[in-house]
């Protein structure tokens, strides 16, 4: 079996520091975590301008920072402004809290557990960078995700939806696309479809 690599680890394991807005999205008033993620965004774009303004604060943060930064993020923007602002904009545009929490939690986790999985056993390729291994690995921990939060109906549709948009290869961050989506779908079809427990 193939060891999980260590850069990938620092990488989900810094992502897990998204968990702060998210519950904080669950328990304090929207207007603060709106504020809050608009100004973590401010300081994160400041950050990315110095970074590439200055070739050797660039080249510190490369050297320090590894895991955390992918190598394709060495010359264009982190993943962390994609996931920041797809937080921000799917907490400004659907305002049922259970559909938007959800949709943050599945990429805090299934996103998380697709990579992790499939850089470690995936073998059966379904885009150029996700397998099937992976999709099964987001789907469980999404589904385990939507039982604490919707009925057993709700929750399976709720992983599907989520798993098959993580396995799209979008053209932008899927950071930022798989926050927004989900809670959009989860949004729409919660108004056809009964998901309280």
């Amino acid at each position: 079996m193939a060891c999980i690599p260590k850069d990938e680890i620092k990488r989900k394991t810094f992502h897990l520091l998204s968990l702060l807005y998210v519950f904080g999205y669950w328990y304090l008033p929207k207007n603060i975590v709106v504020l809050g993620l608009a100004v973590a965004m401010s300081i994160v774009i400041l950050l990315e301008y110095i970074r590439f303004k200055f070739p050797k604060v660039n080249d510190f943060f490369k050297n320090n920072f590894k895991g955390f930064y992918r190598s394709e993020e060495a010359e264009k923007i982190s993943g962390v402004i994609w996931t920041l602002s797809g937080a921000f904009i799917a907490i400004v545009l659907f305002p049922n809290k259970s559909m938007v929490f959800a949709s943050l939690l599945y990429l805090a986790f299934g996103d998380a557990a697709a990579a992790l999985v499939g850089r470690t056993i995936g073998r059966h390729k379904i885009f150029t960078s996700k397998s099937l291994e992976g999709s099964f690995a987001c789907f469980t921990v999404c589904f385990i995700i939507g039982l604490f939060l919707f009925n057993i109906q709700f929750a399976l549709i709720g992983a599907i939806a989520a798993t098959l948009i993580e396995a799209i290869p979008w053209k932008l961050n899927d950071n930022f696309w798989m926050q927004i989506i989900n809670a959009g779908v989860l949004t729409a079809i919660s108004s056809v479809i009964i998901w309280t427990k």
